[in-house]
């Protein structure tokens, strides 16, 4: 339950735009509003893909599965130049294939600016810490904390191991077993809470 707690509270908090001044350092609210969707935007697959934050970084607009006019998969080249389709959320999908409409495909989806790049992985993970401070999340947030949260999430649902490791993307089960180990965690605790 306090899992879910603090999930709704990074989601709310990524969505509220009323904290973002008119300007900072001579940037207008404008501009930091975009930056605020790009890191909304970034964060969702992430959270609820299972992107580790590198492959995410290197998307380009090509990479999205456009079907009826919503995205419904990303081509993920991981570790090892393992290639993997990652299913979406239809939600995401349809906000997704909005914001990539009419760009280039050579692009990276979560460009700093068109034709530009993305930001850096320590960017991102600075820009994560300060949401995670709005939302009052007294927890240490990471971006593969986020992708380990999502898969503990599908052992709870009973997604079979298999499953699991193919949309992380790892190479051996043992790697994927680990989240069945932190799911033991968590049902001890709610036996011990009662």
């Amino acid at each position: 339950m306090a899992g879910n707690r603090r999930a709704n509270a990074f989601i709310k908090t990524t969505r509220n735009y009323d904290d973002i001044p008119e300007n900072i350092f001579g940037r207008s609210r404008e501009s930091l509003l975009e930056v605020r969707r790009r890191y909304e935007l970034l964060f969702e697959p992430i959270q609820k893909s299972s992107l580790r934050i590198n492959e995410a970084l290197s998307l380009k607009n090509r990479d999205v599965r456009v079907v009826d006019g919503v995205a419904k998969s990303l081509r993920v080249i991981g570790k090892g130049n393992k290639e993997r389709q990652v299913p979406l959320l239809e939600a995401f999908g349809r906000v997704l294939t909005l914001s990539i409409g009419g760009k280039d495909g050579d692009e990276y989806l979560f460009a700093k600016k068109p034709g530009g790049k993305p930001p850096t992985a320590h960017a991102v993970r600075a820009y994560l810490k300060k949401l995670i401070e709005k939302a009052w999340i007294d927890k240490k947030v990471t971006p593969h904390k986020l992708r380990h949260t999502y898969a503990i999430r599908l052992l709870e649902k009973d997604v079979q191991l298999v499953d699991i490791q193919a949309l992380l993307g790892h190479e051996s089960i043992a790697t994927t077993q680990i989240y069945t180990h932190a799911g033991q965690e968590r049902l001890s605790k709610l036996v011990a809470d009662i």
